[in-house]
């Protein structure tokens, strides 16, 4: 029963020590990337500083919903075995049934935000294409030289009239 006792108390240490490490190694990760950027000058475009911060919001959730299903995974086969009482085990379910909806939510969120910028990114390309295929039409325009088209005027005269010969001349 002790060795129980050990294991919750393993179980919530981890449950908040885990989150802090993440959180930690994502500021490290951030500030190494910072400082990357300026040790290098201009580089060609990079992701901004929100778009990494939802990855790794992203990545905290799906870790966080792991731990707290693998933690109710082993809570019901100690139960399943007889090791500890049911009300525990469905304590132990309880983290993960508050933070799924949430979390669920969340990556809703990213999702749609990810579209609209990539939407965003589309209408761009799709403008600036349009600009330079008008500008190239513009150019090519002004390259050639203006021609100007005279027709001469139409004279509308009478045709003249068959010869008699050709018109009666059906012996042949």
């Amino acid at each position: 029963m002790t060795g129980l006792i050990y294991v919750a108390i393993v179980a919530l240490w981890a449950a908040v020590l885990i989150p802090m490490w993440l959180r930690r190694h994502d500021d490290d990760q951030a500030r190494r990337i910072e400082r990357h950027r300026v040790a290098m000058g201009t580089l060609a475009r990079i992701a901004d500083d929100g778009e990494v911060a939802q990855g790794a919001a992203a990545r905290r959730r799906r870790v966080i919903v792991a731990a707290a299903a693998t933690v109710g995974a082993l809570a019901t086969a100690a139960w399943v075995a007889g090791l500890i009482p049911g009300i525990l085990t469905l304590a132990l379910w309880i983290p993960l049934l508050a933070f799924l909806p949430v979390a669920l939510l969340a990556e809703r969120r990213a999702a749609r935000l990810a579209a609209e910028r990539a939407l965003d990114e589309r209408r761009v390309r799709r403008a600036d294409r349009a600009s330079r295929v008008a500008a190239e039409r513009l150019r090519d325009e002004q390259a050639q030289p203006q021609q100007v088209r005279v027709e001469a005027p139409v004279m509308r005269t009478r045709a003249p009239a068959p010869a008699w010969d050709e018109v009666f001349d059906q012996t042949a």
